[in-house]
């Protein structure tokens, strides 16, 4: 889990300050998925949203087991299934990070520590333990189902959909109308899942966004929390990403 936590960590780089540590919480729990039996492919009513461009600026604040705690600002700029940009900021406006994540890379840069990262896309399935990529990352920011797949349910009783492959599964809980409530990727046969919870709605132009969603990521000895409020969501077209690796910068490994 220290490396998903250093994925997290791109996000919400900031002055730490004094914050009463959240409640406990436990990972969800709905039986072997992968392997039941009784699932019957019928087709899900889950609303995927359409959309080609989104920006915004959420204010965060993160806290792990281990008694890390950060807030701030992360500036969002994306294009579906292309580019997603970001850049942190801690009090007073100060950026202290920046990175952009492409469909085959991962750079950012540590302004603060005047450091850089390179990682292969793969890298991000080998963090979190799951298929993830920029679209599934694009995904579980505008509350998508994080895969592109068709998702099965489980029983009438559970509400709950999911769709699972080798590596992972992916379990949402939807309200009547079809929007995601919140979405849950297990790893198959080890015990790290991270779930993600949405709260409110709000519209980004042609499409609705959450007004807050708050990410856990469950480990065998530590649990991450990482709260995010949308402020001024917009599908508005991005004319650019402005990013590079300026002189005297180190690669970090």
């Amino acid at each position: 889990m220290r490396n998903f936590i250093l994925l997290l960590a791109f996000f919400a780089l900031s002055a730490c300050k004094a914050r009463k540590q959240p409640a406990g919480e436990t990972p969800v729990r709905i039986g072997n998925l992968a392997t039941d039996t009784t699932v019957a492919l019928k087709g899900d009513n889950i609303n995927r949203k359409s959309w080609q461009y989104f920006s915004d600026r959420l204010n965060i604040d993160y806290v792990s087991g281990d008694g890390q705690e950060m807030s701030g600002t992360l500036s969002l700029r994306m294009r579906n299934d292309s580019i997603l940009w970001f850049s942190v900021s801690v009090a007073f406006g100060i950026q202290v990070a920046k990175g952009i994540i492409t469909r085959d890379s991962v750079l950012v840069l540590d302004l603060y520590h005047k450091e850089y990262m390179r990682l292969g896309i793969a890298d991000l399935t080998n963090m979190l333990g799951a298929p993830v990529s920029l679209r599934e990352l694009q995904n579980l920011i505008v509350s998508n189902p994080i895969f592109d797949t068709v998702y099965y349910t489980k029983d009438s009783q559970s509400g709950a959909w999911y769709s699972s492959n080798a590596a992972s599964t992916n379990i949402l809980f939807t309200n009547t109308g079809g929007n995601i409530d919140s979405s849950v990727i297990a790893e198959t046969g080890k015990n790290r899942q991270i779930k993600v919870v949405y709260e409110g709605e709000q519209k980004s132009g042609a499409f609705a966004v959450p007004q807050q969603m708050r990410i856990t990521a469950f480990g065998d000895k530590n649990t991450v929390r990482l709260q995010a409020a949308f402020t001024n969501p917009s599908d508005a077209v991005i004319p650019s990403y402005p990013f590079s690796i300026p002189a005297g910068y180190t690669q970090k490994k």
